[in-house]
């Protein structure tokens, strides 16, 4: 995956909603949530327009990602308590920034609940 950050992208695999995997070459300083709304992957809807307000970004981060974000703000945290996710890999795509470290990570579309 690193080839296309050698051109100045990150490259990050999106997982679908249906389980589809969608390769994208992420711009830094973008959110999660604008590279796969931009890209067009099912499951991330991002209806407040990334105002950490509606939790329709939800998405699952691997170790690569996990390991080098901040914790959620209470912002975050207590949108997310309110959807009733306490799992540390649960996030809002909106609220992370995509950097060069994020370069082969995998992100999935959180499961409905």
């Amino acid at each position: 995956m690193s080839e296309a950050a050698n051109d100045g992208a990150v490259l990050i695999r999106y997982v679908d909603r249906d389980g589809n995997p969608h390769d994208i070459a992420a711009r830094e300083g973008a959110t999660l949530m604008a590279v796969a709304t931009e890209n067009l992957i099912a499951g991330i809807g991002g209806d407040c327009g990334g105002c950490c307000a509606c939790g329709t970004c939800r998405i699952r981060v691997d170790a690569t990602i996990a390991a080098i974000v901040q914790a959620p703000d209470a912002t975050e945290q207590e949108l997310l308590g309110f959807l009733g996710d306490d799992d540390p890999a649960l996030r809002l795509g909106c609220q992370l920034v995509v950097t060069s470290a994020f370069d082969g990570a995998t992100v999935a579309v959180a499961e409905a609940e």
